[in-house]
């Protein structure tokens, strides 16, 4: 088949889809104003407490961190499997389950990437995000079928999707750092209380030649090499809305586009460090999301269209033709609803989305395309004391390939089941229980690529169930905080993915079953000291025994899984005196194997890392702030890596100037 043949098919399919999924739902929305990411919702004289935590936009520039990877090491429960630093690949994996059981949705529209089944989190700068939150289970959002069904969601809300009642709003920011870091962003929006427009665009630079001492053979500091990364990205967005007696109504678009080229370093070869493959990543994507909200109805609908390409070349590959050069482009169209009706004590909530995908390559793979469902259908029924929820999710996966067939059609029911507590039972005091099982199909990375795919695995099954309290007081001026879970997990056909070569060649392997059991723990307070002082602090801990029980005869029965640490930390604390603030951070990774026999070889070593950052604002007028923040991160200099081989920056440093005008 020719290119020119192969992109009108592409072509005749996304438009037939634009046309079949976008069109119904374009009937249905929700008012995204009246629930956020708080912790606490207060209705009448009835205390909220919703299953989700959150990272406010003060915690964020806190932080400092590089990218959404690093930000969402510090909700407990979340690992970051850690590839390297700025540009390094980052995935998430949430109580032993990987990456592909959480769902990214932004200004709520799903990010979904069917090439790996999930998001680098790497390429997610937060130059416009203003809230980080990950939910699990109990939550009055309207968030995207996909999101509810999978183990949890990650969920953000940026600077240019949101209405303001300033006209003029303004975000820049410059940021050096160590190794050649160097970052700018510009945001702009206009808005009033009916319309907004906005404008975002940033750049980034990065050598990333950062020193190392190789932890075996020879001990002199070496410099990580073929390690540069350049990328732009731009946005613009729009929103218009308006009420009629007791209906409001929205109405947002975006279009989004980042280019990210970059060298791939590799894994930490003795006496060589001639790496010399890079990775060009291209991704441009358009959003359109209305809602409608009025007394009892609440309804959203959505729907985006992703290209995906990527290219990646080996000038050294020892093959027949001397280098490898494979570039792969998949486009994607997404579509959905979710409405909630309310009616005396019962809610019932109904949606479905719809995902239709396609790859494109320069290998002779065929041109494989998949067709997603998922619909959900829930009743919940909320007394003075619980509220009781139960939930049918229906997901089917439909593989298709035009010179092969490997794969059978895949359907299957969830049902999900979810009890609460009210404060009206215990004062301040929640408790919970909910039980949720999901399933995930083989990706088209898994599946088919270059060095990568295995086209023998099967669908992956996973189920949880999660015993869960969270307590809230306020002591004077100290408001306190405490979450509690113990959770046990269950995967089926688990799917792990193990890095070889480099970030672009991996294994790709079923491993039967795994049994997962664990806990987290969450504190919080915040204290108003004096007039003039605040002070800040939390920390998490999560224990998570993730254990293969495939084959009770197998060398690696009972042996933790792959890249998965028992124990996980982490701390935040933050002291503000007037315009000034110091914040200190902290992160633990326990011990953990890089395959899953768990041998002295494959043991790395767990480590601990604290960064530490000071900021200043200026005040200009009401209107416009200046602010200055330096830190150090890795401050005790620390030599560790997350995965074998793939070495972290030691101590660094940054320095950032940020202006805001509302």
């Amino acid at each position: 088949m020719t290119s020119t043949t192969r992109n009108s098919k592409v072509l005749s399919n996304i438009t037939k889809c634009i046309l079949l999924f976008f069109i119904p739902h374009f009937l249905f929305a929700q008012e995204e104003d009246t629930t956020h990411f708080q912790e606490v919702t207060i209705k009448g004289n009835h205390q909220k407490i919703e299953q989700h935590t959150t990272l406010t936009k003060n915690e964020i520039q806190h932080i400092s961190s590089n990218d959404l990877g690093g930000i969402l090491q510090y909700i407990t429960g979340l690992t970051i499997k850690s590839y390297g630093g700025i540009g390094g690949m980052k995935t998430l994996s949430h109580r032993g389950l990987g990456g592909e059981h959480s769902q990214l949705i932004i200004d709520g529209l799903p990010i979904n990437n069917p090439q790996n089944g999930q998001t680098n989190l790497s390429n997610i700068q937060l130059n416009n995000v203003e809230e980080v939150g990950l939910n699990q289970q109990n939550t009055e959002q309207l968030i995207p079928v996909s999101g509810l069904i999978k183990g949890s969601s990650v969920q953000l809300k940026t600077f240019d999707q949101q209405f303001s009642n300033s006209k003029i709003a303004i975000r820049s920011n410059l940021t050096l750092g160590s190794f050649g870091q160097k970052e700018a962003y510009l945001g702009f929006k206009k808005s009033n209380k009916k319309t907004f427009i906005s404008a975002t665009g940033g750049y980034r630079t990065y050598d990333g030649e950062y020193p190392y001492q190789l932890p075996f053979g020879d001990e002199s500091i070496k410099y990580r090499r073929n390690n540069a990364l350049e990328n732009y990205h731009f946005s613009v967005g729009g929103g218009l809305r308006w009420k009629k007696n007791v209906t409001i109504q929205k109405l947002k678009f975006s279009a989004k586009r980042n280019v990210i080229q970059q060298e791939l370093p590799g894994a930490v070869i003795i006496y060589n460090d001639l790496a010399s493959e890079t990775l060009e990543t291209e991704v441009t994507s358009l959003g359109l999301n209305y809602t409608l909200l009025n007394r009892n109805l609440m309804v959203k609908a959505f729907a985006t269209y992703n290209n995906h390409y990527i290219h990646y070349n080996d000038p050294t590959y020892l093959n027949s033709d001397g280098f490898l050069d494979n570039k792969y482009t998949t486009n994607s169209i997404i579509s959905g609803f979710h409405t909630r009706y309310k009616w005396n004590n019962f809610d019932f909530n109904l949606g479905h989305d719809i995902n239709f995908d396609v790859l494109e390559s320069s290998r002779n793979i065929g041109q494989p395309e998949r067709m997603t469902n998922t619909s959900m259908l829930k009743l919940k029924y909320n007394t003075t004391f619980f509220n009781v929820a139960a939930s049918a999710f229906y997901q089917s996966f439909i593989d298709a390939n035009d010179i092969q067939t490997h794969r059978n059609s895949y359907y299957k029911l969830h049902p999900q089941l979810s009890v609460f507590t009210s404060d009206s039972l215990f004062k301040n005091l929640q408790l919970s229980i909910w039980y949720k099982p999901s399933s995930r199909a083989p990706t088209f990375n898994e599946l088919y690529y270059s060095q990568i795919g295995n086209k023998d695995l099967s669908p992956e099954e996973s189920s949880q169930i999660n015993f869960g309290a969270r307590y809230i007081k306020q002591i004077k001026k100290t408001l306190f905080q405490i979450q509690g879970n113990v959770f046990k997990n269950k995967v089926d056909n688990k799917i792990i993915a193990l890095p070889t070569q480099n970030l672009f060649v991996w294994s790709i392997q079923n491993i039967g079953r795994v049994d997962i059991l664990g806990g987290d723990l969450h504190i919080t307070s915040r204290t108003a000291i004096r007039k003039n002082w605040k002070l800040n602090f939390q920390a998490g801990a999560s224990f998570q025994n993730a254990i293969d029980v495939s084959d009770e005869h197998s060398p690696t029965y009972r042996d933790q899984i792959a890249y998965t640490p028992k124990i996980t930390g982490n701390a935040m604390a933050s002291v503000h005196y007037k315009k000034a603030g110091l914040y200190f951070t902290s992160l633990y990774i326990g011990e953990r194997y890089s395959l899953n026999e768990n041998s002295n070889g494959n043991r790395l070593d767990p480590y601990l890392i604290f960064d530490l950052s000071a900021s200043y604002n200026f005040k200009l007028n009401k209107n416009q702030n200046i602010k200055l923040q330096a830190g150090f991160k890795n401050v005790g200099d620390i030599s560790y890596n997350f995965i074998k081989y793939y070495v972290m920056p030691g101590r660094n440093y940054f320095l950032k100037l940020s202006y805001e005008f509302n």
